[in-house]
């Protein structure tokens, strides 16, 4: 019975997946039509830009680059609002703002509580995953935002710009065939699982002989 029990035992934790985490990327396509309330624009504008975020695979920063071309001059600023699309909300997180692209990290020190809204870093990421975040683009001559664009998935959506992808070491469970990055940690598993049944099988045969 003890032999059985500690087979099955071995045989589960071999069997078990080891739990991964992946960088989760988000995008957004940044135009005038977007912008609440409506910039003030010459005729014939043609503004617009983009924007990538990734959520790190361990959900303490958010990696960003915004592009942009065509606006009424400079960016004076550029943030992650919260709101969802048609509405306008609070700053959460600033970005960087200078000559396209640019880009950078964002860690729970940049976070900003927004009323009614995120009251955390990790509440902020709940939001970018539930679409109610945006990415705003600031001009002198449209304060309020003269750019915007709603944070995605980066694979929701006919319009989604692609975003970095993660290493396919991140996204499958260990001992998934097509991950050959996990082979060695799913080997090595099933040795220690087998030099333990071994192991207990001659303590076992010992004290039955």
């Amino acid at each position: 019975m003890r032999r059985a029990s500690l087979f099955l035992a071995i045989a589960a934790l071999v069997a078990a997946p080891v739990a991964v985490f992946a960088a989760e990327p988000f995008s957004a396509e940044l135009t005038v039509e977007a912008e609440v309330p409506p910039p003030t624009v010459p005729d014939g504008y043609t503004g617009s830009g983009s924007a990538t975020a990734t959520i790190s695979d361990d959900g303490t920063s958010i990696d960003y680059e915004v592009t942009y071309d065509g606006l009424t001059g400079p960016p004076i600023a550029s943030h992650i609002h919260f709101g969802a699309t048609g509405v306008a909300g609070p700053v959460i997180l600033p970005l960087a703002h200078g000559d396209s692209p640019f880009s950078g990290t964002l860690t729970e020190a940049d976070f900003t509580p927004a009323d009614g809204g995120p009251q955390t870093f990790a509440e902020a990421l709940d939001a970018m995953r539930d679409g109610d975040t945006y990415v705003n683009v600031h001009t002198e001559e449209n304060g309020p935002g003269e750019i915007r664009g709603q944070l995605m998935a980066a694979d929701d959506g006919p319009d989604a710009t692609p975003a970095p992808t993660p290493p396919d070491t991140h996204t499958h469970e260990v001992g998934a065939a097509s991950d050959a990055g996990s082979l060695p940690v799913a080997l090595l598993l099933a040795l220690i699982g087998l030099a333990i049944v071994v192991a207990g099988l001659r303590r076992f045969h010992g004290r039955t002989v």
